[in-house]
């Protein structure tokens, strides 16, 4: 059992942060349900409470990944199934099939008149 409760900070806790204990409490308990209800059988979980009061997550183990056996998962379309498994498609035959450009034959981004005198005077930007 935890040595703290809502009404019992825990050992550590600096001074500024017990006039908000409850809320880091709530806070704390918020991300145990959740990791009850999402954690599998194995998996463990390391959270911490920073200096400015937020409750991290630390270190989450591998484990997440695992169903439990009466978790809900919603069917899936045929559709998103095909997208998912990555099976290659015929090109768009809408889709231009010319012959690119390579970018250093790509004109240069004009610059904005108040701009490029400025940036003329400059040189050229050092290498670093």
């Amino acid at each position: 059992m935890p040595d703290f409760s809502l009404f019992r900070p825990m050992q550590g806790l600096p001074w500024y942060l017990v006039p908000i204990w409850p809320l880091i409490f709530l806070r704390i308990q918020r991300l145990r349900a959740w990791f009850r209800a999402n954690g599998g059988p194995g998996s463990q979980m390391l959270w911490a409470v920073t200096n400015h009061g937020r409750v991290d997550v630390v270190f989450l183990s591998d484990d997440m990944s695992v169903h439990r056996s009466g978790s809900f998962r919603a069917p899936v379309s045929p559709r998103l199934a095909r997208a998912l498994a990555g099976e290659t498609i015929a090109p768009c035959p809408l889709r231009r099939q010319g012959r690119r450009i390579p970018a250093r034959h790509t004109p240069a981004p004009r610059l904005s008149l108040g701009i490029r005198p400025f940036m003329e005077k400059l040189g050229p930007i050092p290498d670093t």
